[in-house]
């Protein structure tokens, strides 16, 4: 058996989360002296909650190598292959921990992989992942087809404000924005594993049409050729008004919303919205 292993910023739908292939490794989010790990000591639903009394503001700790390194024991000692798929080394150290414990025993049939995508562009990541697995493809064939994939991955969020990401240290190149913190709609992508700045407007509603214009400019495939992948923080309204206009926008009728966990949720806050897209024939025959 292929194993797929990934971390819990990861959204995606839960057939895909859940799946026999898959194992989720959580990060964790810590509240002063309390470490709680992502959807296992902490919901999604405490976590907003709990998010805006915070003073300080939380912040989050990444896999640590002990976190793979039995997982890759117990698969490979089974007779099974892994592909580990996590978020970008440029946002995390958990890639590097991932590689830390592959390397501890060289030639395991094990692949990292940094996906250089977060949230819902991981996510559609792992569901390709988890097809391949199902349509009986090989790891290298699975390995191959993600890296091909990870180029061609889009993400954007929309953020009420850049608050929470300048106070949690992951700006990135978004920093030339934060002037106009309080003047204007943040609108970030992930470009080459990084934030970066796409945009700002006055309005919410503004952002979210940029970003409806900047994801149809990036990607030109329509119909059954375009996948979308949706998620929100506290937003669930917006996001679906959203979802209905872009994937109509793109005739794509195979979509996923999901609600932002913690980790992620720590450096952009409550109201935000992200979107990624990815057209198949990008990568395909890659």
């Amino acid at each position: 058996m292929i194993r797929i292993i990934t971390d819990s910023t990861c959204e995606a739908p839960p057939e895909v989360l859940h799946h026999p292939a898959v194992t989720v490794i959580p990060l964790s989010v810590v509240f002063g002296q309390e470490a709680l790990r992502d959807g296992i000591e902490i919901t999604r639903d405490q976590f907003w909650a709990r998010l805006p009394a915070s003073d300080p503001l939380p912040t989050t700790s990444q896999a640590i190598p002990s976190d793979f390194l039995g997982y890759f024991e117990d698969f490979t000692a089974a007779g099974d292959e892994v592909i580990a798929l996590v978020l970008s080394s440029k946002l995390s150290g958990t890639y590097s921990a991932a590689t830390i414990a592959y390397e501890s025993h060289p030639g395991w049939p094990v692949e990292v992989i940094d996906s250089t995508s977060i949230s819902v562009g991981l996510g559609l990541m792992v569901q390709e992942a988890v097809a391949m697995v199902d349509a009986g493809a090989t790891r290298a064939q699975i390995v191959s087809r993600l890296l091909a994939m990870r180029e061609h991955v889009h993400i954007v969020f929309v953020l009420e404000t850049l608050e929470y990401l300048q106070r949690g240290g992951r700006i990135g190149k978004a920093q030339a924005m934060v002037g106009t913190l309080l003047k204007f709609k943040p609108l970030l992508g992930i470009v080459d594993g990084e934030v970066v700045p796409l945009g700002r407007v006055r309005s919410k509603s503004k952002a979210l049409e940029s970003a409806q214009e900047a994801l149809l400019k990036r990607v030109p495939d329509r119909g059954a050729n375009a996948r979308l992948a949706f998620t929100h923080a506290v937003a669930a309204e917006e996001t679906r008004a959203l979802a209905a206009r872009l994937s109509a926008a793109f005739d794509c009728r195979t979509f996923f919303v999901a609600e932002l966990g913690p980790v992620i949720g720590v450096h952009v806050g409550p109201g935000t919205i992200g979107v990624a897209v990815v057209g198949k024939s990008a990568y395909e025959n890659a």
